[in-house]
């Protein structure tokens, strides 16, 4: 009824086993390769995509800059001539102020001696008409 065991009956069953193992691990090293060839040759055509859009706007930005130099040279230039001018004006307002101070330094003198001599005379005739009525 019970026959005794042997390990050598189990090596053709443990070969068999080894065996199926073997070929799942062989099919699914296949799959996880083909699906990592898959996304490389997804990856390839995305870089080349944005190769191309890079190149794209490349030449289409390089202009762009070019012309963005050339009108910030240009605005440079303006900046540069407006500086110019405010200096001149600058300079022009600061003689002007100068020559109004001689101005005003030439005429206040002989408005201050008229004011001084009326004021004078101002008094004089004052203290005249006191002492006049004072007379009286």
């Amino acid at each position: 009824m019970f026959e005794t065991f042997s390990w050598q009956d189990l090596f053709p069953f443990l070969q068999f086993v080894l065996l199926v193992i073997g070929v799942v691990a062989f099919v699914a090293v296949v799959i996880v390769l083909k699906n990592l060839a898959r996304l490389l040759e997804s990856t390839t055509r995305t870089m080349d995509q944005a190769e191309k859009t890079v190149a794209e706007l490349r030449d289409s930005v390089v202009p762009i800059l070019a012309s963005a130099d050339t009108s910030m040279d240009t605005l440079n230039l303006q900046l540069q001539r407006l500086d110019n001018i405010l200096s001149g004006f600058e300079s022009t307002t600061q003689r002007v102020a100068h020559t109004a101070e001689t101005a005003s330094g030439i005429v206040q003198t002989p408005v201050e001696f008229v004011a001084g001599v009326t004021d004078k005379l101002v008094r004089g005739w004052r203290e005249r008409r006191a002492h006049s009525q004072d007379m009286l």
